[in-house]
């Protein structure tokens, strides 16, 4: 169970870290440990290479060529600026982490964040639905009509034309990056405010959802890299103030291996089918329904703790 809401709430624009703690709560599941907790996000991670490995093999080799020639191709641009959106979540993830902790003990504001994410997932798409009324209803004076900002600010433009998140300015992919920053609290999501950030700087729904799954991967593997030093330094702690690390339990001794391993290949799995089903849908849909579920799941658990502390 805790691999399928890996695989897919962490690629949904659902939040996978609300739906661990308030499934757990629901159904009274303890955390999990940190190993089987690092393992799930390395299936998830997986699932996202294997589906965008030549993008990712592309922008690779793009960053690094791109060195020689201040990333003027596309590929080479669009691999700066997923590095460029990941550093924001980097440096968060690091320095508030001890602060964010101790929200997963607190069902009540996964459940409230969640609310948000909803809302934001809803005034995004009425705010793009705006846009390209405005754009359409505009005489076309400009050929790049299309490319409105909206909300965010616009620094002098790339010499070169570009096509999807490559067009982002430097600036832009920071604030899109910065986004992400909102999903280390339970009930936010990652995907969900990176892919509401991409809509907001001028992407289309399909173009700011692939620069979201983009940013994931290097996201999702620096949150495994970052724990494995205290996996491999593993030890149980007795006080619970300080057992608590996200949704991993650091006072649990590892799960068997064969746990881990199901844990791992159900996670990288969904996933897969995950970023299939979304690519697809996103390409001719709204994000509203993600909005109208995240209200439901969360105004449903905010009654079921309603009614456990009232008994």
């Amino acid at each position: 169970m805790l691999g399928i809401i890996q695989g897919i709430a962490e690629l949904f624009p659902v939040s996978s870290a609300a739906h661990t703690v308030l499934l757990s709560y629901l159904f009274h599941w303890d955390f999990p440990s940190l190993p089987f907790v690092v393992m799930l996000h390395l299936g998830t991670f997986l699932a996202v290479l294997v589906y965008f490995w030549k993008d990712f093999a592309t922008i690779t080799v793009g960053f690094f060529s791109g060195m020689r020639t201040k990333w003027a191709e596309p590929e080479q641009r669009l691999g700066l600026l997923v590095v460029v959106g990941f550093i924001p979540l980097a440096i968060a993830g690091k320095v508030l982490s001890p602060y964010i902790d101790p929200l997963f003990a607190m069902p009540a504001v996964a459940a409230i964040f969640l609310l948000l994410t909803g809302v934001v997932l809803f005034v995004t798409e009425v705010l793009q639905r705006r846009r390209i009324d405005s754009v359409i209803a505009r005489p076309a004076v400009r050929p790049d009509v299309t490319g409105d900002r909206m909300w965010f600010p616009d620094p002098a433009k790339p010499k070169r034309e570009y096509e999807g998140a490559a067009s982002l300015s430097i600036l832009k992919a920071f604030w899109v990056g910065l986004s992400q920053v909102a999903g280390i609290i339970p009930g936010g999501s990652r995907s969900g405010f990176s892919i509401c950030g991409g809509m907001l700087a001028g992407l289309s729904r399909e173009e700011a959802s692939r620069y979201s799954f983009l940013l994931a991967g290097p996201a999702i593997l620096g949150a495994a890299i970052f724990e494995l030093p205290r996996i491999l330094g593993h030890k149980t702690v007795d006080t619970h103030g300080e057992s608590l690390h996200g949704i991993a339990n650091l006072a649990a001794a590892p799960e068997p291996h064969v746990v881990i391993a199901i844990g791992t290949i159900v996670a990288f799995i969904s996933g897969l089918i995950a970023i299939r089903f979304f690519m697809k849908y996103v390409s001719d849909h709204k994000l509203t329904p993600f909005a109208v579920y995240c209200w439901a799941f969360g105004l449903f658990m905010l009654g079921v703790i309603g009614v456990r502390h009232g008994a």
